[in-house]
């Protein structure tokens, strides 16, 4: 009678349960609360890519870090969404550069580069060993920062990694987002376009003092309405006529200003000392900068600055000028 009462109860709890899955911590649609699911393809022996000739470069990560109010790097690399992506074309590669943060569109760029930009970007990711990332999967279920890589050589060679959820990414050895944000971005600029990071907003060069005691004042910044306005205020000398000019812009002029900087290096440059002033009728010469982050960064010519700084101001100057003086102004040419 027991051993029929216990068949009589097995067969009810095969019953009860029939049709209703069992889950195990293995299954992959289990969420994992605080845990790390590890999907990861092991290697027997080093990932070794033979080919030079990228056919396509896909990474898309979220970045973020917590930095010091006087962190340089907060400029060079803001928090944020990257999606960078480079193509082989027929005439070359294809990029793509999209910077975004939660909640607010996008900035992006699409441009044709040439071909070195490819065997550039492949000398990059050998120099780091990147390849041993191949394989590389791991879910957790708590807030963190995802990422996403997938390379394609001309031979069916590629690399694959992923990582979603809390402290899930590669090994730092063979993979740091900041390569690539460096790469990408210096490619961008190559090309006239700085998209990575938040938007320049207004850009403002200003020169005055020394004899005969003139001025010049440029302004480039978006306006309320959306367009982009360059405008200039300027005298030879304190008794001589006011020059004036206004003149509506294309929406990129703005990221063409932005693109002969790098931003970290603004910010960099706006904490330089100042050198020792003996000639008080000398010339100053000013750049400013505001970013839709809320972000601002201002230097002038008689700080201790870079070769590179004093020639992105005359880079600025020299856009201006040619923007608001050129020939055909319906406003007229000095």
């Amino acid at each position: 009678m027991k051993a029929l009462a216990i068949g009589v109860l097995a067969a009810a709890l095969l019953g009860a349960f029939a049709g209703t899955p069992v889950c195990f911590a293995a299954d992959t649609d289990v969420e994992i609360d605080g845990g790390t699911r590890d999907n990861s393809v092991r290697h027997t022996s080093p990932v070794v890519i033979s080919s030079k000739d990228i056919s396509s470069f896909r990474l898309r990560f979220q970045y973020s870090k917590d930095y010091d109010k006087e962190d340089a790097l907060r400029g060079r690399y803001p928090s944020g969404w990257y999606d960078l992506r480079l193509d082989r074309s027929e005439n070359g590669a294809d990029c793509h550069l999209e910077y975004w943060v939660d909640n607010t569109p996008s900035r992006k760029a699409d441009f044709p580069v040439a071909a070195v930009a490819l065997a550039q970007l492949d000398k990059l990711l050998k120099e780091h060993d990147t390849a041993q990332i191949d394989g590389h999967s791991l879910y957790n279920s708590a807030l963190g920062d995802d990422m996403k890589l997938e390379v394609r050589y001309e031979n069916g060679e590629t690399i694959h990694a992923d990582g979603q959820g809390g402290d899930v990414k590669p090994d730092a050895k063979y993979y740091q987002e900041e390569w690539f944000i460096d790469f990408f971005r210096a490619l961008g600029r190559e090309y006239g376009h700085d998209t990575l990071g938040p938007a320049l907003k207004r850009c403002t060069y200003s020169c005055g003092g020394g004899k005969p005691g003139g001025y010049i004042h440029m302004t480039i910044s978006i306006e309320k309405d959306g367009t982009v306005r360059a405008k200039m205020d300027s005298r030879s000398r304190y008794d001589a006529p006011e020059i004036q000019r206004e003149r509506e812009l294309p929406k990129e002029a703005l990221d063409k200003i932005a693109a002969m900087f790098d931003r970290g290096d603004l910010f960099h440059w706006a904490k330089t000392p100042w050198e020792k002033i003996d000639v008080l009728d000398g010339d100053t010469a000013e750049v400013s900068f505001d970013y839709a982050d809320g972000s601002y960064a201002s230097f002038y010519d008689n700080n201790e600055l870079p070769k590179e700084a004093l020639e992105a101001m005359e880079q600025v100057k020299e856009f201006l000028l040619w923007e608001l003086l050129k020939k055909g102004d319906k406003e007229g040419s000095p």
